[in-house]
């Protein structure tokens, strides 16, 4: 059977259309289940190695991106999916920093995890502060020799303890003075915890702020920052993985090693939440997705911050019991108690 030129014409047309829209994204992104994988697997602890006893303790993600007009009609009609203005995403950020936005938010939730652990059981921590390189402009004077990440300890004989406090300093020189900053690199930096700190120094000559040519300029933006010295290095292996709502899970999973396992006695168990050094619990995003991947993978007890228990009922089942907690030691509690049931 030979089909006619029209009906040729339009088929060939229909299937433009749809090359095309599968390629032309919405101003809409999608947020949808995504896996639970086991923290024990990611943690490495200096002379801490997993023991038989190690316990089920689960982080879990969400895939998230843009949709194309095409997967926009598949995932309208997936209740697992939810699909949400992009602006409620991205709101002022740029999309091309979104991703390393998350990255550097991951970095921070990891250090966050291990000092909330370490301080949880009773751990002395020598705190370093100061003011961390967030950024720089195309014509800074330090761009070849200092890197993003680098905190700022010293300027000269000037300790720096804050980012204030480092604009408060440096405002005192005058542009072309030389300077000595005393720093810790990225790669230490970004490590957050270590057993040690090693410090460099660079001289640095001072430039003219633009627009202000009396006034010194090093053409960095910063932010108050801290990194810790600790008892033992403390990493988290978490490639491609960015955003801080694994904190909580990791801080769980630190200290059940440090434990010698047996927190969860074996039984499965997952934590969404940010963490913070001080241990307080802190909502995320995406919990109903999240809630349908720590089902997936076996969880029996869900751990998530108070503002996202209603979220997580949404999407639980009888096997799975929904707990609100808002700070490491009540998490701590009622992962023994459920164990321990």
């Amino acid at each position: 059977m030979k089909l006619r030129p029209k009906k040729i014409s339009l088929l060939a047309l229909l299937v433009i259309v749809v090359i095309v829209l599968s390629f032309v994204n919405l101003p809409e992104w999608a947020i949808a289940p995504g896996k639970a994988q086991e923290v024990s697997k990611l943690i490495t602890i200096q002379g801490k190695s997993p023991t038989p006893k190690a316990g089920h303790i689960f982080m879990t993600d969400v895939t998230l991106g843009p949709v194309s007009a095409i997967q926009w009609l598949f995932d309208k009609f997936d209740s697992n999916v939810q699909l949400v203005p992009s602006s409620e995403i991205l709101g002022n950020t740029p999309p091309s920093s979104f991703i390393p936005i998350q990255l550097d938010q991951m970095k921070q939730s990891k250090q966050n995890a291990s000092v909330a652990a370490l301080s949880y059981l009773g751990y002395n921590l020598h705190e370093i502060k100061g003011a961390i390189i967030a950024g720089m402009a195309k014509d800074s004077v330090v761009k070849s020799i200092l890197a993003p990440g680098d905190l700022i300890t010293k300027v000269d004989s000037s300790v720096v303890t804050s980012a204030s406090q480092f604009v408060s300093v440096i405002s005192k020189y005058s542009p072309k003075q030389k300077v000595e900053i005393t720093y810790i690199p990225a790669s230490q930096v970004a490590n957050r915890t270590s057993t040690q700190a090693s410090y460099k120094t660079a001289e640095v000559t001072l430039g003219s702020r633009p627009g202000a040519p009396s006034k010194p300029y090093l053409g960095i933006e910063i932010y108050t920052g801290v990194s810790y010295k600790t008892p033992f290095d403390i990493k988290i292996s978490t490639p491609g993985i960015g955003g801080p709502s694994a904190g909580l899970a990791f801080t769980l999973g630190i200290i059940d090693r440090l434990e010698g396992g047996g927190l969860t006695k074996g039984k499965n168990i997952a934590a969404t939440g940010t963490i913070s050094p001080n241990g307080s619990v802190g909502d995320v995003g995406g919990v109903p997705q999240k809630t349908i991947a720590v089902e997936r993978a076996g969880a029996r007890l869900f751990l998530v911050p108070p503002q996202e228990y209603k979220a997580a009922l949404s999407k639980d089942t009888p096997q799975l019991k929904v707990e609100a907690v808002s700070t490491l030691a009540q998490a701590v509690k009622d992962v023994k108690t459920f164990a321990g049931s």
